[in-house]
């Protein structure tokens, strides 16, 4: 089974790599936030806990999340592969993930500057329903304020405040730069320029996967 991992920094677009990825490699994507979504909405015993750590404005455990994530990869339904969205993003998930066998692994770190994620974030957009992403200047959803997918209501997350994201920014290079470091030394990495339109950064991807 063919395990892709997709890093990036808040804004870097990851997710919508992602769902690019999904659609033409049959790669199955796994995000850890519609995993605690999903668990939450089914009121798992892990849901509950979940919700109370984010409720509290607290960081969900590694414990917690690495059990929620195996939990998901052990649901049979992966066919060929599948690919990570964001997760692992401590050592000890990156720790927990390899323990879960593969027969190929590998990781694209999408690197973009600060100035750029920072615009891109205050242009986001999220339905509130199914969490599909828009953005107001590159894509807008096709009748404002209205999900495409699911036809919730999509809005600006309240968290998504210039300050508030370069803090989220700050604290992915703390926490997560030392996981791409294990990905160098596991020699399975590979870094991606993200910058420019989302067309032009995937084409540089798609040639590290096939």
């Amino acid at each position: 089974m063919k395990r892709l991992i997709l890093f990036g920094a808040p804004g870097s677009g990851k997710g919508t790599m992602g769902d690019l990825i999904q659609r033409d490699f049959h790669l199955v994507k796994i995000s850890t936030g519609d995993i605690l979504r999903s668990a939450i909405q089914q009121d798992t015993a892990e849901g509950r806990r979940a919700r109370a750590f984010m409720e509290s404005g607290g960081l969900v455990p590694d414990k917690l999340v690495i059990e929620l994530v195996r939990l998901r990869l052990s649901r049979g339904d992966l066919n060929g592969g599948y690919v990570m969205d964001g997760y692992p993003r401590t050592l000890a998930q990156a720790q927990a993930l390899s323990l879960i066998a593969s027969d190929s692994e590998k990781a694209v770190f999408i690197e973009v500057m600060e100035a750029e994620a920072v615009a891109r974030l205050l242009s986001r957009l999220t339905c509130s329903d199914c969490g599909a992403i828009y953005n107001q200047l590159t894509k807008p959803p096709q009748k404002d304020g209205i999900c495409d997918i699911c036809r919730g209501r999509v809005v600006r997350r309240t968290d998504d405040t210039e300050e508030a994201v370069r803090q989220r920014f700050r604290v992915y290079a703390e926490r997560t730069m030392p996981v791409i470091e294990y990905y160098g030394r596991k020699n399975v990495l590979a870094r991606v320029d993200g910058g420019g339109a989302a067309a032009q950064v995937y084409l540089r991807i798609k040639g590290l996967i096939a």
